[in-house]
């Protein structure tokens, strides 16, 4: 009878501990609709097409711009992703601050990795010869919390070091 006792003890001494255990560990709160991208996953179409410098200083792109940057906080999921890929052909900036700021703190599952995409194909499209969006990848890096996609933001950070290298 005594070992009984020790058993039904241990069990729950144990079960107790995992639940402890369970309901101590941070979660993602899902959102409805969200649903999760990485970069490697999106299809070639998704990644914006290259701006011209003529473009990016027009009145109208100036227009769309704060358009894009308004609807980047959106509550509708997809017109708030498509206005963070769009801001990879907007004037420098004007969309490296917002997506700097998406980067850091946007939307886990969807929208940091659009906003990383986007900062990338910026960096990319219109050079990077202050270091600015390589500084923005690196602080999410280094000060980004429990959701940040370190390997997606190295990745990305790599690839924009490897196109400035001279040839």
């Amino acid at each position: 009878m005594k070992q009984f006792r020790y058993l039904l003890l241990g069990v729950i001494v144990i079960g107790t501990g995992g639940l402890i255990f369970a309901y101590s560990q941070p979660e993602a709160a899902p959102s409805d609709d969200a649903i999760p991208v990485t970069p490697d996953a999106l299809p070639p179409s998704a990644t914006p097409a290259v701006a011209s410098a003529h473009s990016a200083s027009t009145p109208a792109s100036t227009k769309s711009t704060a358009q894009w940057i308004a609807d980047t906080s959106s509550g509708d999921a997809t017109k708030r992703a498509a206005a963070i890929m769009a801001l990879a052909e907007a004037p420098r900036g004007e969309a490296l601050p917002v997506l700097g700021q998406i980067l850091e703190s946007g939307e886990p599952n969807v929208d940091r990795s659009l906003a990383l995409i986007s900062l990338r194909d910026l960096a990319l499209n219109q050079g990077d010869a202050d270091g600015a969006v390589r500084d923005a990848i690196r602080h999410v890096i280094y000060h980004g919390d429990d959701f940040t996609r370190v390997d997606d933001a190295q990745e990305a950070l790599d690839v924009i070091e490897e196109s400035l290298m001279p040839q």
